[in-house]
């Protein structure tokens, strides 16, 4: 500052510095959910060195501003109502909040009363915490309160009017106040100190990081999101614009800093870093594959309660020749993360979760969930015994910690619910509250898995997670790398007694498929044979079809004949069973075009579609 012959005594400039290098657990919470990243190895790092400093930041702050400086000052009442304010915010209104929070019934709609007292409660707590000049007493009693359902009831009824309307008029009005013709030849001066002390966090982050092991990319991608600022910044501007202790000249260099600087190079961690990648590149993992290890792992997916019938006769399917020899299978449970902005997505085992808030917070619908994954321990004697995780995360990034479960835990198959639950078959009214958040999941999972993935379709009985005896299984086998999959997977059901397997390959007499096609579709066809050699309650059929309207005869023909049907996903375009049947009619393309033929309402069975 010497060199560039500025006042050391400017007191606006220091508290520029010192903003400039302040870190907000808020703001970066924002950030990483702004890229996509929030539930990734780098936005979990980011949140927790942002949360680390913050702590840190604040106890020092709080300290020195409101009990050192003031003692030393002969000033003893402040320092007595700021801890009064603070004891009454943890001992009176939070448990005051609590209790009215208690009175909610899960899922249920919050009382008006019940909200505007809490709405009255918060307002009472800045109020107060304004006359001691504590600006963040209001976000740290917002982080002590249970996550649900206080968050989705202040997204519900916060959410359109500060996003959409206050924090724009916000950001509007100090846009407005930023005065350009206050700027002189020495703001270049306070805009080179600005970049400096940026690039020094951006170097020190990235050189910390890189000291401790971290990839280059996730280094870099950290440093940004570190050096970036946001709405924080701009609100402790404006206080500082309004007390006097920055000037205009000031205030407006540092809005534009934090303009330019933020919103040119946070962008580039959508380049920098993609946390597909980290699954993207290992050898993918399927059933067939599965055989060359002798266990195949499956994972579970469950979003919401109505999945888990459909799940637990699945799993209640997979029935081992041996006690001994359990099948490893992992069920992650899918918590929607809505207070996304400033929240922590959570991916870990149940055990290790338990203790946690979010966990607490999602109590009941978890217990019921672990309840349900009990039940098949003892109905299966121990054969089946899941793995149980949790993952609290927004539906814009669930597919991370999907496929991130699936990779570090070598999973050959990937099970996911259909997005729309199914009502009931005799009164034809089809599939009910179809989600498109889940569906979106669905499909991102399908693009980005290290594995095989089977997405189920449940037209059971939602009051009856039991495998029945005599269940039917039927795949219909058309030809590909996909049906080969589903093909490979059906095996497993033959060691179960209470299910019946049925093979229908669909031949044509044209031939239309390449010789090697042929050749792998009969390797497959033959290796199914010898495995289920013996077993009488496997059979095998082939049945000869010309064009997609026969394909869709020998279905309805059999469709009261059957439970589950195992299908491919994809098929050659050209194939002559499935010809006049095109994907551009599809309502799901997601289930390929057998697929979305058999989830329509003239079928009643449950569908396991299986991509490879």
């Amino acid at each position: 500052m010497k060199i560039l012959k500025l006042n050391l005594h400017d007191e606006g400039l220091e508290m520029m510095i010192i903003l400039i290098a302040k870190t907000f657990f808020m703001v970066t919470c924002n950030h990483v959910n702004e890229v996509g990243v929030s539930n990734s190895e780098l936005g979990r790092l980011a949140c927790t060195v942002s949360l680390v400093l913050d702590i840190v930041a604040f106890l020092f702050n709080f300290a020195w501003e409101n009990i050192t400086k003031p003692v030393i000052a002969g000033d003893y009442w402040h320092p007595l109502m700021t801890i009064g304010t603070y004891i009454l915010m943890f001992t009176v209104c939070r448990p005051l909040v609590i209790y009215i929070i208690s009175y909610t019934p899960e899922g249920g709609h919050v009382k008006e009363t019940h909200f505007l007292a809490i709405l009255l409660t918060v307002l009472s707590i800045h109020f107060f915490s304004l006359q001691v000049h504590q600006f963040l007493a209001v976000f740290l009693f917002g982080i002590s309160l249970p996550e649900e359902p206080l968050s989705s009831i202040l997204h519900e009824k916060l959410d359109a009017i500060t996003s959409s309307l206050l924090f724009p008029l916000f950001s509007a009005v100090y846009g407005i106040r930023a005065d350009f013709n206050s700027l002189n030849p020495n703001s270049f001066k306070i805009e080179l100190i600005l970049i400096m002390g940026a690039f020094g966090k951006f170097f020190g982050t990235l050189v910390s990081s890189m000291v401790f092991g971290v990839h280059l990319r996730t280094a870099l991608a950290l440093s940004i999101i570190m050096a970036s600022r946001g709405f924080i910044s701009l609100i402790t501007i404006g206080q500082y614009r309004l007390q006097g202790v920055m000037s205009r000249e000031q205030s407006t260099i540092m809005q534009m800093h934090i303009l330019f600087f933020t919103g040119a190079l946070l962008p580039l961690v959508r380049h920098i870093y993609k946390p597909s990648t980290r699954y993207s590149t290992v050898i993918r993992q399927g059933v067939i594959t599965s055989s060359e290890t002798g266990t195949l792992q499956v994972l579970s997916c469950i979003f919401k309660e109505e999945n888990l019938p459909g799940i637990l006769r699945l799993l209640q399917a997979f029935h081992p020749s041996t006690e001994k020899n359990p099948i490893p299978v992992i069920a992650l449970q899918l918590i929607p993360l809505n207070a996304a902005g400033v929240s922590v997505p959570i991916l870990a085992p149940l055990h290790e979760i338990q203790s946690s808030p979010a966990y607490r917070s999602n109590l009941s619908r978890c217990n019921r969930t672990v309840n349900a994954l009990v039940s098949v321990v003892r109905k299966t004697n121990g054969a089946i015994h899941p793995q149980h995780y949790i993952s609290v995360s927004p539906y814009t990034a669930m597919h991370n910690d999907i496929c991130n479960v699936s990779h570090d835990n070598h999973v050959n198959l990937l099970v996911l619910p259909f997005h729309a639950q199914w009502t009931d078959y005799n009164s034809s009214k089809g599939f009910q509250d179809p989600s498109q958040p889940i569906r979106d999941v669905n499909k991102m999972v399908l693009d980005m898995a290290p594995c095989s993935v089977g997405i189920l379709v449940d037209r059971g009985d939602q009051n009856l997670a039991n495998l029945n005896d005599g269940y039917r299984v039927v795949i219909f086998f058309i030809g590909g790398v996909d049906d080969q999959e589903a093909l490979a997977f059906t095996t497993i059901f033959a060691n179960n007694p209470r299910i019946r397997l049925s093979v229908v390959r669909l031949k044509s007499i044209t031939k239309t498929q390449s010789n090697n096609g042929d050749c792998e579709d009969n390797v497959a066809i033959n290796s199914f044979k010898l495995r289920c050699v013996d077993n009488e309650r496997v059979s095998f059929e082939e049945v000869i079809v010309n064009d997609g309207g026969e394909t869709t005869n020998v279905l309805v023909k059999m469709k009261d004949e059957i439970d589950l049907a195992v299908v491919g996903r994809y098929h050659d375009p050209g194939c002559n069973q499935l010809l006049g049947l095109s994907d551009r009619w599809c309502d799901y393309p997601e289930l390929g075009t057998l697929g979305d033929m058999l989830v329509s309402s003239e079928f009643g069975f449950s569908i396991l579609v299986v991509q490879e």
